[in-house]
C-alpha cells in the first residue's frame, strides 16, 4: 500500500549576495516524484547541492513547495498548515543529521523524548507520557535513568539514538531520515544502521532515507532514487541501479567509492561545472558527460516509465 506520494515536486530559491548586481533563481528541486509504500525504505542519493535533503524538507512540510503535490496516506498534505498540518505531522517524524544540534541542551532528556506527545496526545496524562518515554528509550537501547540526564552527558550515537526514540513516541509511520549517521564513527553508524533495521522490523516503519553514501545505503535500502541538480536522474532496486547504473552520473557516482587499486577506477570526468549553474541548460549533467551531443542541451530529463527508470537520452547499456 502507498503510504507516501510525492508528484511533481518543485522548490525554488532566489540567489544574490552582497557582491552580486541582481538576484537568480536556483531550482533546488525540479518536478520530482517518487512512492514509498508502508514498510519500505527508498533512499534518495546524490552530492552536496543535488536537493535531496530540500527534498526532504519538503516532504515534511518545513518547506512550502513552489509546484507539486503531496500525499500522505490518501491524504494532500500540500498546503496544509495550523492544526490540520500539525494531525498529518503525527503520521511522518525526523531524524537530522547532527545528534549534537537536534537536541535541546537545556531540556532533560525526558522533556525532549516526550515534547511530542503534549502536541499530538494532549490526552495523556504525565505518569502516561513517561510510560510512553521509558518505552521508546528502551526501544532504541537506552537505559532509564537516562531521562534525568541532559543531551551533553551522551556520546553522538546515544544522542542520535535519542532522536530516533524522539521520533517514535508519537507512534508515526514514516521516518525521513536526513543523513543520520554521516556525524558518527564508522562503528557508531553500524549500530544504528542495525537500530533501525530491527525497529522497521518489529514496527512496520517506513523509510525516506537520504545520504551521499552508497555503501549505508546499500545496508538500508531497497528501492533507491539519485539525485544532480535537483533532477531523479535514476530510480530503481538497488541491486539494479548499483550493479548496472544507466544513467553517467549514477556511474561516476559508484566510480568515487573507495577503490583498492587505482586502475580499477573508470576515466573520471575532470570538466564539471557548478550545479547551481546548470539549472537552464537542458540535462543538468550535460557538461560533465562524456556522451553528450547537442541534443542533450535541450533534453528536458523525464524519467523512463520502468522498473529501472532513468533520465537521458543515451543511457549507459548492459557491458559498456
Amino acid at each position: 500500500m502507498t503510504l507516501l506520494s510525492v508528484q511533481s515536486l518543485s522548490k525554488r530559491f532566489s540567489r544574490g549576495g552582497l557582491w552580486r548586481t541582481g538576484s537568480s533563481v536556483v531550482r533546488a528541486v525540479n518536478n520530482v516524484s517518487f512512492e514509498l509504500d508502508a514498510g519500505e525504505t527508498l533512499a534518495i542519493v546524490g552530492e552536496s547541492g543535488s536537493g535531496k535533503s530540500t527534498t526532504a524538507n519538503l516532504v515534511m512540510r518545513l518547506l512550502n513547495p513552489d509546484d507539486g503535490s503531496i500525499y500522505l496516506m490518501g491524504e494532500n498534505i500540500t498546503h496544509l498548515s495550523g492544526k490540520a498540518l500539525r494531525s498529518m505531522r503525527r503520521h511522518m517524524q525526523m531524524v537530522f543529521q547532527d545528534p549534537y544540534a537536534s537536541l535541546n541542551p537545556r531540556m532533560r532528556i525526558a522533556e525532549t523524548v516526550g515534547e511530542g506527545l503534549r502536541v499530538h496526545a494532549r490526552d495523556m496524562s504525565s505518569s502516561q507520557r513517561m510510560q510512553r518515554v521509558t518505552e521508546v528509550l528502551d526501544l532504541c537501547g537506552m537505559y532509564p535513568d537516562a531521562m534525568k540526564r541532559y543531551p551533553h552527558q551522551f556520546s553522538g550515537g546515544q544522542r542520535q539514538r535519542i532522536g530516533i526514540a524522539r521520533a517514535l513516541a508519537v507512534s508515526p509511520r514514516l521516518l525521513v531520515l536526513d543523513e543520520p549517521v554521516s556525524a558518527l564513527d564508522v562503528s557508531v553508524q553500524a549500530q544504528i544502521l542495525n537500530l533501525l533495521r530491527d525497529l522497521q522490523q518489529e514496527l512496520g516503519l517506513a523509510y525516506l532515507f537520504i545520504s551521499h553514501d552508497l555503501s549505508v545505503v546499500r545496508q538500508v535500502a531497497k528501492r533507491v532514487a539519485v539525485m544532480f541538480a535537483g533532477h531523479v536522474v535514476e530510480e530503481g532496486p538497488i541491486e539494479s541501479v548499483f550493479d548496472a547504473p544507466k544513467h553517467p552520473y549514477t556511474r561516476g557516482l559508484l566510480d568515487a567509492r573507495p577503490i583498492e587499486h587505482p586502475g580499477e577506477r573508470r576515466r573520471q570526468i575532470e570538466d564539471a561545472k557548478d550545479m547551481e549553474d546548470v539549472a537552464d541548460v537542458g540535462c543538468p549533467y550535460f557538461f560533465r558527460c562524456a556522451n553528450a551531443d547537442k541534443d542533450c542541451s535541450s533534453y528536458d530529463p523525464e524519467l523512463t516509465r520502468d522498473e529501472h527508470s532513468v533520465a537521458c537520452l543515451h543511457p549507459i547499456r548492459s557491458g559498456q
